[in-house]
C-alpha cells in the first residue's frame, strides 16, 4: 500500500510539473522523500528515487541546475541494486545529470556518464535511457565541433529505436534526425540534409503528438530553404 501511495504522489507531481504547476508539484515530491526516504523495500526505493529525479527536473525547468544536480545524485544512491526497476530509476537519474553537466559545460563528464550508462545496461531492457544517452553524447560532440563523431551516433538512435511505437522514444528519434540534418547542413552536405528532413516529414507529419508534427513542419520549411527556387 505504501508503494502505491508513493507512486500516486510522484505521478501527481509529474502531471502538475508537466502542466507548468511546478510550485504545486514540489511539495508532493518532498512528501514522498520525507515519508519513505529511509525505506529499505525496493519498490519504495524506486519511488523515492523517482521523487528525487522529478524534483530535479522541476528545478531544472525553473532554471536552477545547480540545485537540481545533487538531487540526481541522491536518486542514484537510493536506486542502488540489481532489480530492473531500480536500475531503470538509476539510469534515468544518470541521464538527467548528464544533461545538466552538459548545460554547465562539463562536457567530458557528461559524455563519460552517458558512455557508462550505455555500457552498463541492455538497450532491449531500457531503450529510453540508452537512446537518450546516445542522443546526449551526439549533441555534446556536435557542440564541441566533433560533428563527424556525432553523426554515427544520431544514426544509431534512428537505426536502433526508429521503429519503436514507444511515445517516449519518438521525440529522441525526431531529435536525432533533426540534429543530424543541422550538422549536414552546416557541413554543406545539402542532399543528405534534405534526405534527413524527408525522413522526419515521412515519420512525423501525421503524428498525434503536436510537438512531433511541429518538428515535421520545421523540417518541411528547412527543406524548402535548401531546394533551388
Amino acid at each position: 500500500m505504501s508503494e502505491q501511495v508513493a507512486k500516486q504522489l510522484v505521478d501527481k507531481g509529474v502531471g502538475l510539473s508537466d502542466a507548468n504547476q511546478i510550485q504545486e508539484a514540489l511539495p508532493l515530491y518532498d512528501e514522498v522523500i520525507q515519508k519513505f526516504g529511509t525505506a529499505s523495500e525496493s519498490g519504495l526505493r524506486v519511488q523515492v528515487a523517482r521523487a528525487f529525479t522529478n524534483k530535479g527536473i522541476a528545478l531544472h525547468r525553473q532554471q536552477k541546475p545547480l540545485e537540481a544536480l545533487p538531487l540526481y545524485d541522491e536518486a542514484i544512491k537510493r536506486a542502488e541494486g540489481n532489480e530492473p526497476a531500480l536500475r531503470e530509476a538509476s539510469a534515468k537519474a544518470l541521464l538527467q545529470k548528464a544533461n545538466i553537466l552538459r548545460e554547465l559545460n562539463q562536457n567530458d563528464q557528461a559524455m563519460a556518464l552517458c558512455a557508462d550508462l550505455i555500457k552498463g545496461i541492455a538497450a532491449s531492457a531500457m531503450p529510453v535511457p540508452v537512446a537518450g544517452a546516445l542522443f546526449t553524447m551526439a549533441d555534446t560532440l556536435s557542440t564541441l565541433g566533433r560533428q563527424d563523431e556525432a553523426l554515427p551516433l544520431y544514426d544509431e538512435v534512428v537505426q536502433r529505436f526508429g521503429a519503436s511505437s514507444d511515445p517516449a522514444l519518438k521525440p529522441l528519434v525526431a531529435g536525432a534526425l533533426f540534429s543530424k540534418s543541422m550538422v549536414l547542413r552546416f557541413k554543406n552536405r545539402h542532399p543528405e540534409a534534405i534526405a534527413a528532413y524527408d525522413d522526419i516529414i515521412q515519420r512525423f507529419s501525421n503524428a498525434t503528438e503536436p510537438h512531433l508534427r511541429n518538428m515535421a513542419a520545421m523540417a518541411q520549411q528547412s527543406k524548402s530553404e535548401l531546394q533551388p527556387k
